[in-house]
């Protein structure tokens, strides 16, 4: 199966499991060092609060932009660094929209953790740029589908939906 095939039927499939489904998942955004891990923490033992105490049996699975395979994503508590890992798909010329869909479709419950990039110079390299535009839009679909949104400064968390 090439590529693009590949990417028909993840759509398609994608369309498919969106119907009806209800989604759960949570952002979190705020500058580098924020804290924004620590409140994604919490958000992951209030989403598995059907367990009596948060303990070692239940493991906190966080992925990160250092995933060894994309299955990983769809099956994390938590995705931290999510602006990184939009720059590793770019830099492996894939498609960051359709992983993001298949990670709403697979796991609706899901934690994702993002630095704002958007403040600032906009950068000479092309690449970034388009890295930085792709980012933003992305994190704007994903606040659209999140049932919560958070942006944390300075270690003070603000709920912004």
């Amino acid at each position: 199966m090439n590529l693009s095939h590949a990417i028909l039927c993840l759509r398609a499939k994608v369309c498919r499991l969106w119907k009806g489904m209800v989604i759960t998942m949570k952002l979190i955004i705020g500058g580098v060092a924020q804290g924004k891990l620590e409140v994604a923490k919490q958000c992951a033992k209030s989403v598995n609060s059907e367990l009596e105490t948060w303990n070692a049996s239940k493991e906190l699975v966080i992925a990160d932009e250092n995933y060894n395979f994309v299955e990983e994503l769809y099956s994390a508590t938590i995705i931290n660094h999510f602006h990184l890992i939009i720059k590793r798909v770019l830099q492996e010329k894939q498609e960051p929209e359709l992983i993001l869909d298949e990670i709403i479709a697979r796991n609706p419950k899901v934690c994702i953790v993002s630095t704002e990039i958007g403040y600032g110079i906009v950068p000479m390299d092309s690449f970034e740029r388009q890295y930085r535009e792709r980012t933003g839009r992305i994190c704007c679909k994903i606040a659209s589908k999140a049932e919560e949104v958070y942006r944390v400064l300075c270690g003070i968390t603000t709920r912004i939906k």
